[in-house]
């Protein structure tokens, strides 16, 4: 993993999370920021700079920067990583992550989503059988439908993390590891996943798309070999034993 450059603007957020941890009056002289958070004093000046101009805090001139607000401050958190397009570890990760959120986005619009949420998801499954069927823009109708799943959730910070992985998904679903098929086993399965949304049955439609990941997850496994170990603890765990 990369270490990531700071910039000015992660330094701002920093000093805000820090504001509000520290119930700060007061923030420390540059110096002792500079070596806090690894960064140069110009870039503490610029991010100080920032902050005075959002009214968040005032610095006089031989006496110190003070907060002048400690609440209702908009920090930024970014979500940063990095893949490996023909690593399989890589991909197995993400898709596992990709699971995690996208169970909870179908477990919201299942609770939450509107009549009228479910007929704009309902537009995106009409156009994902389409491209089913005709091979044309499938995976970027198949994206569609996945991104409206979070749309309707409700959940502004799901749907931000989502859209954040999504855009390391939309290059490993790009062919991983040259395999031209990768998700296509788990396509018939969108319109039973779709069926039980609308009818708000959870239990069958989070069934229906683990059965998605497992058959995503199947392709990678078939072609590499590899398996990750949480895989393997759940296949371990999932078996019965004698006696059971």
């Amino acid at each position: 993993m990369k270490t990531k450059k700071r910039t000015s603007t992660d330094v701002v957020n920093r000093l805000k999370k820090m504001i509000v941890l520290e119930d700060l009056e007061r923030l420390p002289g540059e110096v002792e920021l500079s070596s806090r958070l690894g960064v140069s004093r110009t870039i503490i000046r610029e991010a100080l700079r920032v902050l005075e101009y959002e009214g968040v805090t005032r610095t006089v001139h031989g006496s110190g920067t003070f907060v002048l607000k400690r609440t209702s401050l908009k920090i930024l958190f970014n979500v940063n990583f990095e893949i490996e397009t023909d690593s399989a570890r890589d991909i197995l990760d993400l898709i596992e992550l990709r699971s995690t959120l996208e169970r909870s986005a179908i477990a919201l619009a299942v609770s939450h989503a509107s009549p009228a949420d479910l007929e704009e998801l309902s537009h995106c499954m009409d156009r994902l059988s389409r491209a089913i069927s005709t091979r044309e823009n499938l995976g970027d109708t198949d994206a569609c439908f996945h991104k409206k799943l979070f749309d309707i959730s409700h959940n502004r910070f799901l749907k931000e993390v989502f859209d954040v992985v999504f855009d390391g998904l939309e290059v490993l679903w790009k062919s991983p590891l040259g395999l031209d098929t990768f998700g296509d086993a788990g396509l018939p399965l969108h319109r039973d996943l779709y069926e039980a949304i609308r009818e708000r049955n959870l239990d069958a439609a989070l069934e229906i798309y683990d059965r998605i990941i497992s058959l995503d997850r199947k392709d990678i496994i078939d072609l590499t070999g590899y398996e990750p170990k949480s895989q393997m603890q759940h296949s371990i765990t999932g078996v019965k034993r004698d006696g059971d």
